[in-house]
């Protein structure tokens, strides 16, 4: 008897391509080919109601769903780019994620990439998994992404998409790819700089979460996926020092302007800026037989507003 032919999870595709409709499916072309780790698919997701009614005896009752939609998660290595004023492999992710690419290229005499997130006017994008020729797309994504660091590790932008639900295909062979990405550079003294007030700081982790609140609608009329709400947060986890010299404990509530500096050269570093950070409650650890305080972070933005922290390439 001949055996069903198997799913190889070393053979997989990622690619995502902005939509020009939200929610009108893009075939995303070999450049639009992602460098993904951890990639975790989830085919069907939604709501399930119980049918509940009674019966003369004992038994499980059916269950319908009443929405279906689909999630994809995975992260990408935090790096520049390999030239000076062009877009990062990861430009459509974040644009996916609410936030705003402002590009000004080579031969402008500062080139580079700024992210700023926004609050209206949101891209959504058309993401296209290939999983050993198993194909599950997802248009109308929406998303949100949360930036990881640790020390003597390589650092993430994790990123978890919503939206629609499609039937899954098979296709013939596994598709071309030519993904534009740079090798991320580790977390070390060499590479990175983790600046909290006037002072850079030992850092052994750091994490930046852009709090997207995304949600799936799925009324009369209506089957989408959109974000809602923003509240940026994140933390740092650095070398303790004297009382004297620096009291968390006091600082809490203070708002503070911060700012991760990771890469090398002109074109593999990227900065990000938070103007205003408010300090949260401090906890204590150990590293290396050293305290380490953890610090809390919320982003703040001004009246303006759009201005907690961005991105730059």
């Amino acid at each position: 008897m001949a055996l069903d032919p198997i799913i190889r999870l070393r053979q997989m595709a990622l690619m995502a391509a902005v939509e020009s409709a939200a929610g009108t499916f893009v075939l995303p072309a070999a450049a639009d080919a992602l460098e993904v780790g951890n990639v975790t698919i989830t085919p069907t997701e939604g709501e399930e109601v119980e049918y509940d009614i009674v019966r003369p005896h004992f038994g499980a009752n059916e269950s319908v769903l009443v929405t279906r939609y689909r999630k994809m998660a995975f992260r990408v290595g935090l790096a520049g780019v390999g030239m000076a004023g062009s877009l990062p492999g990861y430009a459509k992710l974040l644009r996916g994620c609410g936030m705003a690419a402002t590009n000004t290229p080579a031969p402008d005499p500062d080139p580079h990439t700024l992210f700023a997130p926004v609050d209206d006017a949101f891209e959504s994008l058309s993401l296209y998994a290939v999983v050993g020729r198993n194909v599950y797309k997802m248009p109308g994504a929406a998303g949100n992404v949360k930036l990881e660091g640790n020390a003597r590790q390589l650092p993430w932008l994790n990123f978890e998409f919503t939206g629609a639900w499609t039937p899954v295909e098979t296709v013939g062979a596994m598709p071309a790819t030519a993904p534009d990405f740079q090798l991320p550079l580790g977390v070390n003294q060499a590479n990175t700089r983790v600046k909290l007030g006037a002072k850079h700081w030992p850092c052994n982790a750091f994490s930046i979460d852009l709090g997207n609140t995304v949600t799936k609608q799925d009324l009369t009329e209506v089957d989408n996926t959109e974000i809602t709400a923003r509240a940026s947060t994140g933390s740092i986890t650095i070398r303790n020092t004297l009382a004297s010299v620096h009291d968390w404990d006091a600082l809490i509530g203070a708002k503070l302007a911060f700012e991760l500096v990771h890469g090398q050269g002109a074109t593999n570093t990227l900065t990000v800026a938070a103007p205003r950070a408010q300090i949260g409650k401090p906890t204590f650890g150990e590293q290396d037989g050293v305290q380490m305080v953890t610090l809390p972070l919320k982003f703040i933005p001004s009246p303006a507003g759009n201005d907690e922290l961005t991105l730059r390439v």
